[in-house]
């Protein structure tokens, strides 16, 4: 996976492997016969997602990848056998590097911010949130104090807290298996800013979360580019630390029945998945991106506006499949190395939207992803540029969102 990349006749995947479901009515001997019968191996296999019967396959010695594929795909054994489809980032550097990094967080009378000051009258702290990206900067000053600790001692080979990892003492590396989920590309740092850079603390950039803990999962390498195991991998590991919002600021043209098997296992443990449009400034209704084209009511997809109030020129759309714009255009936030920078991207509109989502959860602990995800969906600013652009024909406020929720829960 990767940024939002343009579309091609054949979505870019992971060489050599494949994931693979098998039917839900397949014991484990039926699904070892399968692969045996096929020319294949179980390289990894997802023990929380589908029942534990899906599995990332790679093929034996003398096998094409080609053939292993139609020949799983044949077995009354196999739901799906598919590629593991690479997803991309969704940012970019815009060409103004000093256009002001507050406007979507202030109260300005233009009134193209999330109304973040209001809100911050009720509320500065949330509820916790995985950042499933490039890793964070865990030693940034604007960071570091609302980074996820374990009980693991990094570096020691072992899993100190009993949790099934190892070395994951600051959120988890996917790519790798073990350890912390530290940031070398940049792009999820910026991301974890959005959320939560430490407010009120006279430092840099405040988060729309001043206070509350992210959990860094890596899983997009240096290049902003990772493979749906991996991203199957992170969404695993965050729904099993508890986390109940999930920020995916990737995208993908390849669908992915494995990718949807995550989002359902979400779903079931009553996470809320904030999703980003994409930037192929697109409608989406017709050339879908995922995981925002997934109908699973846990998702919420994100288009990105500007600080006019209008769809950005590079932002995805789409009024069926896309829920809600957010400011996602010449956005300042934390960067690798203890810095700032301005991005653009549906990447950053999204993760304004987790940390409302996060707030709205820890105002109200007992809120369903649905709760969430209803009055971020309703209770929107609707300037005229983005009606039959998005489904709620409007932009996150995070003042009218975080004053309707207890009435929605209670």
């Amino acid at each position: 996976m990767a940024a939002c990349a343009p579309a091609s006749a054949a979505p870019p995947a992971a060489g050599g492997q494949l994931l693979v479901g098998f039917d839900r009515d397949a014991a484990k001997d039926g699904q070892r016969a399968a692969l045996d019968g096929a020319g294949g191996r179980i390289a990894e296999r997802f023990a929380a997602i589908r029942g534990g019967r899906l599995a990332l396959v790679r093929p034996r010695s003398g096998v094409s990848l080609r053939i292993l594929r139609r020949r799983l795909s044949r077995r009354p054994e196999v739901a799906y056998a598919e590629r593991d489809y690479f997803n991309f980032a969704t940012a970019k550097t815009p060409d103004d590097p000093l256009y002001s990094s507050q406007y979507a967080l202030g109260d300005s009378p233009e009134d193209h911010d999330i109304d973040a000051p209001d809100a911050w009258g009720t509320r500065t702290s949330c509820a916790k949130v995985a950042v499933l990206d490039t890793g964070v900067d865990l030693d940034h000053p604007d960071l570091k104090a609302n980074i996820v600790e374990s009980k693991d001692k990094p570096g020691d080979g072992k899993d100190n807290d009993k949790n099934g990892y190892v070395d994951d003492a600051h959120g988890f590396n996917a790519i790798k298996g073990k350890g912390s989920g530290e940031d070398n590309e940049g792009h999820g740092t910026h991301v974890a800013g959005i959320v939560a850079g430490r407010g009120n603390n006279g430092t840099g950039v405040a988060g729309v979360c001043w206070s509350g803990k992210v959990v860094p999962v890596k899983f997009l390498d240096s290049n902003g580019r990772g493979s749906t195991s991996d991203a199957i991998a992170g969404i695993e590991y965050a729904v099993k630390t508890g986390v109940k919002i999930v920020n995916c600021s990737f995208a993908t043209r390849g669908k992915s029945e494995a990718l949807h098997d995550a989002v359902k296992f979400a779903e079931k443990k009553n996470v809320l998945l904030v999703v980003a449009a994409g930037n192929d400034g697109q409608n989406i209704d017709k050339s879908a991106i995922y995981p925002a084209a997934f109908n699973d009511p846990n998702i919420l997809a994100v288009a990105a506006s500007t600080s006019e109030d209008k769809l950005a020129s590079f932002s995805n759309f789409g009024s069926t499949e896309v829920d809600v714009a957010a400011p996602g255009d010449n956005i300042r936030s934390t960067y690798i190395g203890g810095g700032y920078r301005v991005l653009s991207g549906t990447s950053m509109a999204a993760t304004f939207v987790a940390g409302v989502a996060a707030l709205l959860k820890k105002q109200e602990p007992d809120a369903k992803y649905d709760d969430l995800r209803y009055v971020i969906r309703r209770k929107v600013d609707k300037p005229p540029a983005l009606k039959g652009k998005v489904e709620s024909n409007g932009r996150l406020n995070a003042r009218k969102a975080l004053a309707a929720i207890r009435d929605r829960v209670n």
